[in-house]
């Protein structure tokens, strides 16, 4: 199964009922060795709060986004997702960020409540409205 280019067999799996892009994702980038993103919750919230993206956007999107920015490596793909994963987890919380002690903190949008720091991408952005 595992054989099968990764376009073809992420198709075959988002066929499969009760399979979303998370799911499929996650199956090709752990389970299968392919080289892909996993986008989840932590994503979008981590680059919603840097400005990188505007509000829930597209997975899709967001996924093209991060394996454009890095070499098409699942050992990358895999770091990359376990490090966005603990910085959600322990700082960029859901309920109660602790964006004070944040290791991410100095890229942190001017315009954010929950920082004073430099914004790195404007919402006019092409980028940004891309994303939105």
């Amino acid at each position: 199964m595992f054989l099968t280019p990764t376009a073809q067999l992420r198709e075959e799996l988002l066929a499969v009922h009760g399979i979303g892009p998370e799911t499929a994702d996650s199956i090709l980038l752990y389970a299968g060795n392919h080289p892909v993103f996993v986008v989840d919750a932590y994503t979008h919230r981590i680059l919603g709060r840097h400005g990188i993206t505007n509000g829930k956007p597209d997975y899709e999107k967001v996924r093209a986004l991060i394996e454009a920015s890095i070499p098409p490596k699942p050992q990358l793909f895999n770091e990359f997702h376990a490090l966005i994963v603990n910085t959600g987890k322990n700082w960029c919380r859901k309920s109660a960020p602790r964006c004070d002690e944040c290791p991410l903190r100095s890229l942190l949008p001017a315009n954010s409540p929950l920082s004073r720091f430099a914004r790195i991408m404007p919402e006019d952005s092409s980028l940004a409205r891309s994303l939105a």
